[in-house]
């Protein structure tokens, strides 16, 4: 008889799709379903596995959804003491044959709030995919906005896994919801990215035809051939990479990164799934567009208009004149009413310059501390409010009873809310 699991059989969430979850976030789930921390079962898990545990041992600092060592040896760890199969596809390993580590963990952690919220909403435990541990993806393709770094309630950063007690989806620091961050709309290049991988990570469940340390050579040779027609240094150009990068990949055995096999995805019009297996059947290269060619009038001169001549003498006397307005302006306001770059004010009118410069940093202080105190009033009359329906004092609660105007008035509204959190009475 199969014997039963050292730890939960916890089920991976999202495999063999876009959405398929990272070891990473599998690893703190399970520690989630035993009620330990993550720094507990870690080393639980490696003492299982008979080997020893330095003092300073962080956990954190392996890259569990990667390519390397460290994610194949973790994978086959938990799927030893879970008894559930198939973990290695919850991170990359399958590739690091065609693919190195270099440059290929993102350098913070980050998420979409999106994918967090519709979990929670669904009655799914939220879970970190796998497309987030890709360092090149900056961006949700689903829901076509940028990944959020971070935490929208203490504003700070490393704190959807870095501590002791992970809950995917809660801030390690605060414990506020991640999914609650605001985002924005992520630029064509990043969503052209993140759909490259997302539909490759989708794939990578189909072990036909898994890449080998050859298949790079190959991938090269068809690529360097039907693009650049055998010249590697102009395909280096190409996708953005030095001659002798490539050159090392040919001559040495070296695998291209990511964000090289991106770029040849890219010109050679074919997804990153394909470029990384190896997979060219059927493959034309790309016919460049034709240039057209445009009657631009060749011989025409166009006159052009004598330089402006400025009187200096008369605009000083304009900007003593701006000195003396009961509203300060600003000196690239002043530059403008005179039709003349602000810079040549500094060079041509100084001392008048600095005058106008210092008057509106002035009038700027001014209305930053009536801008801050008039915040102030208002989160003063918020936190009873707030606090007395039992709701936490927080930005999110904050943006819900004071006006947008008066918030957006203020640089640093996290550390003014607990200013007036921390007043007494």
């Amino acid at each position: 008889m199969t014997p039963r699991s050292t730890l939960h059989a916890l089920e991976p969430m999202g495999q063999g799709t876009a959405q398929c979850e990272s070891l990473l976030s599998y690893f703190c789930r399970l520690a989630v379903s035993h009620s330990v921390s993550t720094t507990d079962l870690a080393k639980f898990v490696v003492d299982r596995a008979g080997h020893d545990i330095r003092r300073d041992f962080v956990w954190q600092q392996r890259n569990l959804s990667g390519v390397g060592e460290s994610a194949r040896t973790w994978a086959a760890w938990l799927s030893e003491l879970t008894g559930v199969g198939n973990l290695d596809a919850l991170t990359l390993s399958a590739w690091s044959a065609v693919l190195p580590s270099r440059g290929l963990a993102p350098r913070r952690s980050h998420w979409c709030p999106h994918c967090l919220r519709e979990d929670k909403e669904s009655g799914s435990p939220p879970y970190f995919r796998l497309s987030w541990e890709v360092g090149p993806v900056q961006a949700c393709y689903r829901h076509k906005v940028a990944l959020v770094e971070t935490c929208p309630h203490c504003n700070e950063v490393h704190v959807r896994h870095h501590g002791g007690i992970v809950v995917p989806g809660w801030c390690t620091r605060c414990g506020g919801f991640l999914g609650d961050a605001d985002t924005i709309p992520a630029e064509p290049p990043a969503l052209w990215v993140a759909r490259q991988v997302e539909d490759w990570i989708a794939h990578q469940m189909n072990t036909s035809g898994m890449p080998e340390a050859t298949t790079v050579l190959a991938t090269l040779d068809a690529l360097i051939l039907g693009l650049d027609a055998g010249r590697y240094a102009s395909f280096a150009r190409r996708i953005g990479q030095a001659k002798s990068t490539v050159h090392g990949w040919l001559k040495k055995g070296g695998q291209p990164s990511l964000v090289a096999y991106l770029g040849m995805a890219l010109h050679a019009g074919l997804s990153l799934d394909h470029v990384i297996r190896g997979d060219f059947a059927g493959w034309k290269p790309p016919t460049p567009a034709e240039q057209l060619v445009l009657d631009l009038g060749a011989g025409t001169h166009v006159k052009r208009d004598a330089p402006r001549e400025h009187d200096w003498s008369a605009m000083r006397k304009e900007l003593e004149g701006f000195l003396k307005l009961p509203d300060p302006i600003s000196v690239a306001e002043a530059g403008r009413r005179l039709g003349v770059d602000d810079r040549h004010l500094y060079l041509r009118a100084n001392d008048l310059a600095r005058s106008l410069g210092e008057r509106w940093k002035q009038h700027m202080l001014r209305q930053k501390t009536l801008h801050r105190d008039l915040a102030k009033s208002h989160l003063r009359a918020a936190y009873p409010e707030i606090t007395n329906a039992g709701r936490p004092f927080n930005l999110t609660e904050v943006r819900q009873v004071v006006p947008a105007a008066v918030l957006s008035a203020v640089e640093g509204m996290f550390g003014l809310i607990q200013e007036v959190r921390d007043e007494p009475g």
